[in-house]
């Protein structure tokens, strides 16, 4: 039901999501959802599930975007620049990358749903 709401607004409204996997022989798995909506407002959500450790930095293209708490195993954020996050501008193609004490753990690619 949602994919379809989702295919029923306009290509620039509609939300771009990149499943992230496991790289360099780390396992563990996540979303990503990046949405630009009315007044240009910013929201970021990421998941993750099967990571080790405490926290985990999140790279968009290759830059520092947000730093989220592990919780066994499992994380879960939201980030919004109505409350005042500072989001980057992301666009379709945009590699999201999930980093732990320097190495790239889980990454994907943002693409329109």
């Amino acid at each position: 039901m949602i994919e379809m709401l989702t295919r029923a607004l306009p290509v620039s409204w509609r939300p771009l999501t990149a499943k992230l996997s496991g790289v360099n022989g780390f396992t563990g798995r996540g979303e990503a959802i990046f949405q630009i909506g009315g007044a240009g407002a910013k929201k970021f959500v990421i998941a993750l599930q099967g990571v080790a450790g405490l926290e985990a930095e999140i790279l968009a293209n290759e830059k520092p975007a947000a730093t989220v708490k592990i919780v066994n195993g499992r994380a879960s954020a939201t980030f919004t620049s109505r409350r005042g996050d500072r989001l980057p501008d992301l666009d379709d193609g945009a590699r999201i990358d999930v980093r732990q004490n320097g190495d790239i753990i889980l990454s994907g690619v943002l693409s329109r749903a």
